[in-house]
């Protein structure tokens, strides 16, 4: 501590200082932010609250849209949520993109604050926290058109029925992408088969040459990597969503202060959805899926 004399002295200051959570640094303000000249959720003559320090960023994996992505505008709809959400509080951070994996492993591990956006699982529950919902969406099922497969029914959200559907075939899921639980249980049994690509193009891609029968994603993904492969005429969609699943921040348990640092996000996210800013960035940041 530089110039500061006696050890009681640094001892407490040590013991205040062990209390918090880290700061993370300041990054460049999103462009609605920079429309309205402050960060949104801010009430007018309220100081932001102080910022905690971390010393961690927030992470987030690419290949995602419309919700995370480094070339998507301000980084996708969650990721503007989500710096957002935390900006109504006075918290503010750096968003990283890495591998999907390796930012999920580095939340648990500590080594960052938080990822976005994840599905709910009994799995990662052991190791997480999660938010609030940041985003709810209908997840389908995708396939060739060339493809004889039917899907009668759904899953989680749907119709009973819906996994049985899928035995003896082979579905395509990218590596860090969740299957619903139906269909992980039928994984497990032996009963489905998996391929795990790096991204979602390339599942789509996979299910359009017939080397998968089926994807499950969310309408929202499916369109955007959809139109940007080019597969609207190779592609069919189930009449009847397969489930119906949330998307959230999580923050790993071992984490110092995680539970107040879901609070906070909590707290700034329904503040967006209030102040309207939220179906705004939603708007902005959606393909709507073809009829």
């Amino acid at each position: 501590m530089g110039g500061v004399a006696g050890g009681a002295v640094r001892a407490a200051l040590g013991t205040v200082l062990a209390g918090l959570l880290l700061c993370a640094a300041p990054v460049r303000p999103s462009a609605l932010e920079a429309q309205s000249g402050s960060a949104p959720g801010h009430l007018p003559g309220m100081a932001p609250a102080p910022a905690p320090y971390t010393g961690l960023d927030l992470v987030t994996g690419n290949d995602y849209a419309p919700y995370t992505g480094e070339d998507l505008p301000g980084g996708g709809l969650v990721t503007e949520l989500v710096r957002q959400a935390f900006a109504v509080g006075g918290r503010r951070f750096d968003v990283r993109f890495l591998p999907w994996k390796r930012g999920y492993d580095g939340v648990v591990l500590g080594r960052f604050l938080a990822t976005f956006p994840y599905v709910r699982t009994p799995e990662r529950e052991r190791e997480v926290l999660f938010s609030d919902p940041v985003v709810e969406v209908r997840q389908f099922v995708y396939l060739s058109k060339r493809s004889a497969m039917e899907v009668h029914g759904g899953g989680t959200g749907g119709d009973s029925g819906g996994a049985a559907d899928f035995r003896g075939r082979t579905v395509c899921q990218p590596a860090g992408y969740a299957l619903p639980a139906e269909l992980e249980e039928l994984v497990q049994l032996g009963r489905l088969t998996r391929h795990t690509p790096s991204d979602l193009g390339a599942c789509m891609r996979m299910v359009a040459a017939g080397r998968a029968d089926a994807l499950v994603i969310d309408e929202y993904s499916a369109a955007a990597v959809i139109a940007r492969a080019g597969l609207a005429e190779e592609i069919r969609v189930s009449e009847r969503p397969f489930a119906v699943v949330t998307l959230h921040l999580v923050v790993g348990r071992a984490t110092p202060g995680a539970d107040a640092m879901v609070a906070a996000f909590n707290d700034g996210l329904n503040t967006l959805k209030r102040q309207g800013i939220y179906g705004r960035l939603l708007s902005a940041h959606t393909v709507q899926p073809a009829p």
